[in-house]
């Protein structure tokens, strides 16, 4: 069986709320990772694609037709970061970072200079958290417990006191992306349940029970 999972209408929504900045853009990678049955060498096991600076729903759309033709060609997953990223501030981190490259004569590395601080460097302002919750879909009731407790947790909440900004269906289960809430206190509740301060989340993704599937 064929599964797909495509949130393109989730994001084009949510992300774009609110015009961005004209120097503003959302960064997104089309990955291919090891756990896909993918030979990838690094401590990530993920090799980039493809990447693409993102600065509308309508450019988001206008790409929907490329960026799914790579994915099933490569058995690659579209990930796409929900923290705003600065294109001053990415530069500037690139050019820091290819200063580092060049004294350590990593030649290669000035392949993936620009990518690199893409996803690093973020809008502080604009920061949220990814709370991972696998073999959890949307309806369990403890997913409704572990949105009720974030709520109750410290935190800004962003531009609204809703610390939940969106809930986005994964491969495995859901990932919560979140305004920053007191991390402290949500692991004493939920134990073993990673929170990730700087990561994508899933744009698109289509694969087999059996990879003959798509023969």
């Amino acid at each position: 069986m064929i599964h797909t999972v495509d949130n393109f209408e989730l994001f084009a929504k949510k992300l774009f709320e609110k015009p961005l900045n004209e120097d503003e853009f959302y960064f997104l990678q089309i990955l291919v990772r090891g756990k896909d049955g993918h030979h990838v060498s690094g401590n990530n096991k993920n090799r980039l694609v493809k990447y693409y600076t993102i600065t509308s729903p309508e450019q988001l759309f206008s790409l929907k037709n490329e960026i799914l033709a790579i994915c099933h060609v490569d058995n690659a997953r579209a990930y796409i970061h929900p923290t705003k990223r600065n294109a001053k501030e990415v530069a500037n981190l690139a050019i820091e970072n290819a200063v580092h490259t060049f004294v350590s004569q990593n030649w290669i590395g000035f392949k993936s200079m620009y990518s690199t601080a893409c996803g690093q460097s973020f809008v502080k302002g604009d920061k949220k958290f990814i709370v991972d919750l696998d073999d959890i879909h949307e309806g369990d009731p403890i997913l409704d417990e572990i949105r009720n407790k974030i709520y109750s947790y410290r935190g800004h909440g962003g531009e609204n006191s809703d610390k939940v900004f969106m809930t986005v269906p994964t491969k495995s289960g859901v990932h919560l992306v979140t305004w920053p809430f007191d991390i402290g206190q949500f692991t004493k509740d939920f134990p073993g349940i990673d929170i990730h301060k700087n990561n994508p989340t899933l744009l698109y993704f289509r694969w087999a029970d059996d990879f003959d599937e798509f023969i």
